[in-house]
């Protein structure tokens, strides 16, 4: 019996779990993730011509550099852009990429990025935005 009981709550803690996870805002509308942007949101848009109009009008806080200096040496930090694994450069590199050709973006912040991506080497970052292409 005691079994059953202790059974039946993890089948109900998971239950809970699964619907808060999967809960809409009071509106109705489903919550996004600040980390990512889904082709379901970019097909949302109806004023957008490329990727750097879909982040600045989703996410603009992806495009803003907050580390401003670091504390050793005053070097810059930045924002930088890979197509999966690829370093492809600044925020501006956005401007060159439509819409149609991300099933997703993802944003790091600059650890997460300097840990899982390559080709950074002692750049400092602020953060990575990854795009999901389509045929990936």
């Amino acid at each position: 019996m005691m079994k059953k009981n202790m059974f039946l709550a993890l089948a109900v803690i998971l239950l809970v779990t699964l619907v808060a996870a999967c809960a809409s805002t009071s509106d109705g509308t489903t919550r996004r993730s600040a980390d990512l942007i889904t082709a379901e949101e970019i097909a949302e848009l109806t004023t957008v011509s490329t990727l750097y109009d879909v982040v600045s009008q989703l996410r603009p806080r992806w495009l803003t550099v907050r580390g401003g200096r670091s504390l050793t040496g005053g070097i810059q930090t930045s924002i930088v852009v890979y197509q999966e694994q690829t370093l492809l450069g600044g925020p501006e590199i956005l401007r060159q990429f439509g819409p149609e050709s991300v099933r997703a973006i993802e944003y790091m912040d600059g650890a997460k990025a300097a840990a899982t991506l390559p080709g950074l080497g002692s750049r400092h970052i602020d953060g990575a935005i990854v795009l999901r292409t389509r045929g990936d």
